[in-house]
């Protein structure tokens, strides 16, 4: 069968893709340049990024929306679970669940958590996880049942726990991703219920 241009293309963007997650997981968004990842990535043209992606945001957009797809499909079946007197716990487990056992399926070693982690870090490129995430249906429907089922709560307050969950959750996965890359795997699934139970805690505390 002859090699369609079409499938060389999308063969050396995915190859990008991978080699630009593994580096910026690694070493940073901010240390690692496209020509390094064209050379990771097994290309003689040191300007394969700019010619496939353009930027590096651009770049890591798209690294972000490979794994949106499949996570959006994990959120799509839990959620579809949900019934109508859903509480606050049903949601978290909505939230946390899909990106918990994302990271329990992928290939080891896998790198995507961590990735998340610098991307968080670097100060111009934090606002894609939440752009990429708020362009979800799935996301958008589990944020409106939750905020929904929340005892009433100061908005400054609201606010403050919104921040220690983000930031928990990027964290707790990129040290879940290290333990799953090593010879003793833990149990994904044990540590999901765990962080389910640690925010359905901060989240059902009143408000000093």
């Amino acid at each position: 069968m002859v090699d369609q241009p079409q499938d060389r293309t999308t063969r050396t963007r995915q190859m990008l893709l991978d080699a630009a997650e593994v580096m910026f997981a690694e070493h940073g968004i901010a240390s690692v340049s496209n020509r390094q990842i064209s050379e990771a990535a097994g290309q003689g043209n040191n300007y394969a990024v700019g010619y496939h992606f353009g930027t590096k945001t651009e770049l890591v957009r798209a690294i972000l929306h490979h794994h949106s797809v499949r996570l959006d499909e994990i959120r799509a079946r839990i959620t579809a679970e949900v019934g109508e007197e859903a509480d606050i716990r049903d949601w978290l487990r909505c939230l946390i669940q899909p990106q918990v056992e994302y990271l329990g399926t992928l290939r080891r070693p896998s790198h995507f958590a961590r990735f998340c982690v610098q991307v968080a870090s670097e100060p111009t490129m934090a606002n894609l996880l939440y752009e990429e995430a708020f362009a979800s249906e799935a996301i958008s429907r589990i944020l409106d049942g939750f905020y929904g089922a929340l005892p009433g709560l100061p908005a400054g307050a609201v606010e403050v726990r919104d921040l220690i969950t983000r930031n928990s959750i990027i964290v707790t996965l990129a040290d879940l991703e290290r333990a799953l890359n090593g010879e003793e795997a833990p149990d994904w699934r044990a540590l999901c219920e765990a962080m389910i139970d640690a925010m359905v805690g901060m989240w059902s505390a009143p408000a000093s």
